[in-house]
């Protein structure tokens, strides 16, 4: 496959990229494991959201700090398309507000630092298809943090940060040739 020089898709084919995962994704797979792992009723939520009041009782938080290569990217050819792959970091941070928030943390630090969590996100994919491939790397430590709510009153406030392994591909469309057309020219006529 040769693409051509200033047009990596070869000239007039669509130029759709597919990314997997997608940060949609991604955070179903966290919400997934921490609905999992917090007290039962505790809410979920994608941090920074305008305008949405939190829920009573226990809340979770995730927000996305960085995403970061941490290996060489490879490229994989297909009939009509080029992938490439790449091995990246995800940082979380997880803050968790509630009474039970203390514990909460340190449940969510322990399981994420062992083997327990990697199990779980293998049997997710192998159950849901469509969720991404994470590998827990390690978790910072919990701390607590001053929080005061809109009444003034100081609340239970704990955050962690879970780093994470996962695979990021974007596919292309590729041009490749069918055929070939191979005409010979005399040396001495150039």
């Amino acid at each position: 496959m040769v693409p051509r020089v200033g047009n990596p898709t070869g000239g007039g084919m669509s130029t759709q990229v597919v990314q997997q995962p997608d940060e949609e994704t991604v955070f179903a797979a966290l919400r997934t494991f921490l609905t999992e792992v917090l007290p039962a009723g505790t809410t979920v939520l994608q941090a920074r959201q305008n305008r949405t009041p939190p829920p009573r009782g226990m809340l979770a938080l995730m927000a996305p700090l960085h995403r970061q290569p941490i290996g060489t990217g490879s490229t994989h050819y297909g009939a009509q398309s080029c992938t490439l792959l790449r091995q990246e970091q995800l940082a979380t941070q997880i803050s968790l507000f509630g009474t039970d928030a203390a514990d909460a943390a340190q449940t969510v630090l322990t399981l994420w630092r062992d083997v327990w969590s990697t199990t779980f996100f293998t049997k997710l994919v192998s159950q849901q298809q469509d969720m991404p491939r994470i590998a827990p790397l390690y978790a910072d430590n919990a701390e607590c943090l001053p929080y005061i709510n809109a009444q003034q009153q100081y609340e239970p406030h704990w955050q962690l940060t879970l780093h994470s392994q996962l695979t990021f591909s974007i596919t292309l469309p590729a041009a490749t040739a069918t055929t070939a057309t191979v005409h010979s020219v005399a040396a001495d006529r150039l």
